[in-house]
């Protein structure tokens, strides 16, 4: 059971590996952050045969909100790579909203309030939003933090733009994330949480909660 998120060619490939060596396989990636595994309610998405999918449910059961069969061998690991990608674009919308709802002198916890419970909704607004004192397991309380870090987001995204350009699919807002992301390692802050992003929306480049001297 391979639970990283890798692209789907390689799971393919691990897929028939195993099988050559007599053994059972399904691609089992999983959502729900650091938050999720510590509450036992990750979501797996999971690739393979219908049989081998019901023996792997077995062990994951005591780890998972929900489990999915995705589909044949390389689907879990398609469904994760579109769903990080659309994460990743709901965390830009998050760092831009933020920013834009504050120096438009909105007070940050009324503007979560209402987007949280508007169509401005996310999970990335939920359980990431990066202004601090919002959101508990935001990285935002503690100075950017990895809680996922922008060189695993680079990774991940960029992944997706492989599927794009290997499907065709035309993924402009997937892009932009994955300039934000790299634009934080050329700068040296690969290692901080990936929601640091949000001072690439700000004029001045600064964030709340973010003091670079103290990193």
């Amino acid at each position: 059971m391979d639970s990283s998120t890798i692209d789907v060619e390689t799971a393919l490939e691990l897929h028939k590996a195993v099988a050559e060596k007599g053994f059972a396989f399904v691609d089992a990636p999983v959502s729900g952050g650091i938050s999720g595994a510590a509450a036992g309610t990750l979501t797996f998405m999971i690739g393979g045969d219908k049989d081998t999918v019901a023996r792997a449910e077995q062990v994951i059961t005591p780890m998972a909100g929900r489990i999915v069969h995705t589909g044949g061998p390389g689907m879990g690991q398609s469904a994760k790579i579109v769903n990080n990608m659309m994460l990743f674009v709901n965390l830009e919308a998050c760092a831009e909203g933020s920013v834009l709802a504050e120096r438009l002198g909105l007070d940050p916890r009324v503007f979560w309030d209402i987007a949280s419970v508007s169509s401005g909704d996310s999970w990335a607004l939920r359980t990431w939003y990066p202004v601090p004192d919002i959101v508990p397991s935001a990285a935002a309380n503690n100075n950017f933090e990895s809680t996922f870090s922008a060189v695993l987001a680079a990774k991940d995204v960029g992944l997706a733009l492989s599927a794009g350009e290997q499907t065709g699919v035309d993924l402009p807002a997937a892009e932009l994330a994955a300039q934000r992301f790299q634009r934080l390692i050329d700068e040296g802050y690969g290692d901080l949480d990936c929601t640091l992003i949000v001072k690439y929306a700000a004029p001045d480049g600064k964030a709340q909660g973010w003091n670079p001297d103290e990193v």
